[in-house]
């Protein structure tokens, strides 16, 4: 009776243990919040999860071993698949389809527009673009968070591919006037110029917004507490500011 006890004891606190593993989906051109390599994910939120981890031993985040378009990924945490993505942007539309952001970002970042290094074109307001007309359509991931309001705007968008590459492929062969993507990751290891060489970024800093941990809708109230204190224990303490740093961000 005493040995049955003890495997109980041991299966209870087994299954306790990954009670909180927490799927997270990366999706494609995250750099530099995550950045794939031959030895695995790196990055700011790869290094976010780990002091999270270590300040809360019950959480534990499980990182998809490929990235995924941002339009699937939302499929995967509406439909509870997935659980956590990290560098989201918090816009309306995503709130109202149920995903869940912690209460703070952790980086504030804008977007670069990038054009064909032949084209002499300079603008540097929204309404800069729309004068272009036809002229002026801008490539944009699919299942960017900003597709909406853009369109709202009146900016004609191509938002038919999912990766960053691919994008730029499409910006060299002239299939687009700009391309709209995060100005970190023009920074970043997964953007080298040198692969690029008919590609150049305009100066405007468009849409400076928060970069953010969500959830999907069906990640419990409770868990999304649990995150968001761990989280606030982590800005507290300073981790949070140096792990960014050591990105060379400010």
């Amino acid at each position: 009776m005493k040995r049955v006890l003890l495997s109980l004891v041991g299966l209870i606190f087994s299954m306790s243990s990954h009670a909180l593993d927490l799927r997270v989906a990366v999706w494609d051109g995250a750099a530099p919040f995550m950045i794939k390599t031959e030895q695995g994910w790196r990055g700011i939120c790869v290094d976010i999860y780990k002091a999270m981890e270590t300040l809360d031993p019950q959480l534990r985040f499980v990182i998809d071993e490929e990235p995924m378009p941002l339009r699937r990924i939302e499929y995967e945490l509406q439909a509870g698949r997935r659980d956590l993505i990290c560098g989201a942007r918090k816009t309306p539309a995503r709130e109202a389809g149920g995903m869940q952001f912690l209460k703070t970002g952790f980086y504030t970042s804008g977007y670069r527009l990038a054009v064909r290094s032949d084209d002499d074109v300079q603008v540097s307001s929204w309404d800069d673009v729309k004068k272009l007309g036809n002229q002026g359509v801008v490539l944009i991931m699919q299942g960017h968070g900003e597709i909406e309001r853009l369109q709202q705007l009146g900016v004609q968008l191509d938002s038919g591919t999912p990766s960053a590459e691919q994008n730029l492929i499409k910006l060299e062969a002239g299939r687009a006037r700009f391309f709209y993507h995060r100005d970190i990751f023009f920074k970043s290891s997964s953007f080298n110029p040198k692969d690029h060489p008919k590609v150049r970024l305009l100066p405007t800093v468009f849409d400076p917004s928060p970069a953010y941990i969500a959830a999907g809708k069906m990640l419990s109230k409770d868990v999304l507490i649990q995150l968001d204190t761990v989280f606030n224990r982590l800005m507290r303490s300073g981790e949070l500011a140096r792990i960014v740093r050591q990105y060379g961000l400010e």
